[in-house]
């Protein structure tokens, strides 16, 4: 018989055993339960390769297709142990049948078995190198077990084989930012954009790149650009983040509003405008636009305990109490009655205060601010013994204690100018909360005001190696440098991101303005400090940095009156002995 013909047979045969097993099936399915599937049937050892004929037949097909179609029909049934068998059985027959190569890996996927498939799929494609789909998985495992180095490997090699795959590409830039690799992040998804100016992926991506790189100008141009091509609530959201990071509130509130004005009873977007809005000091506005959610609401109560909050920050406390007796009249409420406290404080009533903060129960999410207004009043009820106590009750409690505690504690004794206490504290709180960032800082301003300042250094470095941003930490390193004349280039660095994080800081443009004063440029220290005052007329130290720009560019008329106007700002004698020595050199 013709060898075609013997193929075709064992194809039949192998249907017929198919046909077989579903009539088995179908036939138990319909009279009693279901007896357990037959063992796969073993297949020997496949003999040794024999010579090709002319055919060039030297795979056993039909017993592949068989255990296919098996391991198919186990594994649509949840038997992925049973599939698995089938299925390697099929490749013992036709070790090169790709279609098994491709589906073996995604049930070992489903079985959690992500090595033995990554192992398989590495297989496939030293097989067949041109594998964009198993090498696809494969990265994605790669990524998932954190072999990020891997997975750009293998995205730069699908990049050479399809160089127009924008996924990958996307992909590709997004693994090269996460580690830190900015620039090649941005090289390669700016190549999607030569093709399409508009991809908004890709300027979505670029935006967030420009981010993680501090181009905080090229993120914004980016996200407006994208805004423009394709508004969504989802965008937007993303963009007042931004913005109110950047302390652009104003553009926060516009972003918004632009919600409200598609779904007026967006309530997530109406509290970000009222948020944003306090923010630019338009309380009234804030106002209003609670009132106009307050009836579509899920919760009315908490658009009151909001409404609460900013007519006492408008110091509107009769509203205010109004409102938050009828909330208390409804139902307990811990925030309730931390701003029935708070107005209380305003009113000068200390001893109602402190009740209401007391049936705060350390359970509630206002406990934390409850203990630090107690301690607050305690303070200056020339209580200070008794906030201690109270303080190192919580401390002592595993269960109660919190950094904010060791915080207050020491500011207590700090107040009591027993800096020796604050600082034991401080270094307990240390100890204990190894990771937090506000002690350290804290305990950097102690060690500076205890005149200790190469620790004050090293301990602002601590904070910047915990949270990168912390802009009061970078603002005194960069000042403290420019002010011993040391470290300018990183000086500059610091006040720099600070100035990115905070732009419109008046402290933080003295500061800027005093690094590029001691490193000898001074038209930009004078735009900076000019910049500063502008922001903060009131501040002593800016007008004297001010008046030695002034002297130093020999503008002596400038000069004095900068100085003037620090000596008249300066409360402390020394200070203003100081100054007026300043002045007496230029007459």
């Amino acid at each position: 018989m013709p060898k075609k013909t013997t193929l075709i047979s064992r194809y039949a045969l192998c249907l017929l055993c198919i046909l077989s097993l579903l009539q088995t099936v179908l036939t138990s399915c319909a009279g009693k339960e279901l007896s357990p599937a037959p063992a796969i049937p073993s297949v020997p050892a496949p003999a040794p390769p024999q010579s090709q004929d002319e055919t060039g037949e030297s795979t056993d097909l039909a017993c592949s297709y068989f255990y296919f179609l098996w391991g198919s029909h186990a594994e649509s049934n949840n038997k992925y142990s049973e599939a698995q068998e089938a299925y390697e059985k099929a490749l013992i027959c036709d070790p090169d049948a790709d279609y098994i190569l491709k589906k073996l890996p995604v049930l070992l996927i489903k079985m959690g078995k992500q090595q033995s498939a990554a192992q398989w799929l590495r297989e496939a494609i030293k097989k067949n190198p041109n594998d964009i789909d198993s090498q696809l998985l494969l990265a994605r495992l790669d990524i998932n077990s954190g072999d990020i180095n891997e997975a750009i490997l293998i995205y730069e090699k699908i990049l050479k084989l399809a160089p127009d795959n924008s996924t990958v590409r996307l992909r590709l830039g997004y693994l090269y930012s996460q580690q830190g690799r900015y620039k090649e992040g941005e090289k390669t998804i700016k190549l999607l954009l030569v093709k399409d100016p508009n991809s908004y992926f890709a300027l979505l991506y670029l935006a967030r790149l420009a981010i993680q790189s501090a181009d905080y100008d090229t993120a914004a141009t980016l996200y407006e650009k994208i805004l423009a091509l394709n508004w969504s609530p989802e965008l937007v959201y993303e963009m007042a983040e931004f913005y109110g990071m950047r302390e652009q509130y104003k553009r926060v509130e516009q972003l918004y509003a632009s919600v409200l004005k598609k779904d007026p009873g967006n309530e997530q977007a109406a509290l970000g405008r009222v948020h944003a809005l306090l923010l630019i000091d338009q309380e009234q506005k804030a106002l209003d636009e609670l009132t106009n959610i307050r009836a579509l609401s899920s919760n009315p109560t908490n658009i009151d305990l909001i409404s609460s909050r900013i007519l006492i920050r408008m110091q509107n406390f009769d509203k205010a109490n109004v409102l938050l007796e009828k909330i208390l009249a409804r139902e307990e409420s811990s925030a309730a009655r931390y701003m029935l406290a708070v107005i209380r404080y305003e009113q000068n009533k200390p001893e109602a205060a402190l009740a209401h903060l007391r049936r705060i129960s350390h359970d509630d999410k206002e406990f934390e601010n409850s203990i630090a207004l107690q301690t607050k009043i305690l303070s200056e009820l020339k209580r200070a013994p008794e906030a201690i106590t109270l303080l190192k009750k919580l401390i002592e409690s595993t269960s109660r204690r919190q950094p904010l505690y060791y915080s207050l504690l020491a500011g207590i004794y700090v107040n009591q100018n027993q800096l020796a206490s604050g600082h034991e504290i401080l270094k307990k709180g240390i100890e204990r909360y190894p990771e937090n960032v506000q002690l350290f800082f804290e305990y950097g301003l102690l060690l500076e005001q205890e005149g200790k300042q190469n620790e004050a250094i090293s301990t602002m470095e601590k904070v910047i190696a915990l949270q990168s941003d912390h802009v009061e930490a970078l603002n005194y390193l960069g000042y403290t440098w420019a002010d011993n004349n040391v470290h300018l280039e990183k000086a500059l660095e610091y006040i720099k991101k600070a100035i990115s994080l905070k732009p419109d800081n008046g402290y933080i443009l003295d500061s800027l303005g005093w690094v590029y004063f001691r490193m000898g440029d001074l038209e930009k220290a004078k735009i900076e400090l000019e910049h500063a005052i502008a922001l903060e007329p009131d501040d002593p130290y800016i007008q004297e940095h001010m008046g030695d720009v002034y002297q130093t560019s020999g503008q002596k008329k400038k000069a004095l009156n900068a100085y003037r106007r620090a000596k008249e700002l300066f409360k402390e004698q020394n200070l203003k002995e100081k100054i007026q020595q300043k002045i007496d050199e230029i007459k």
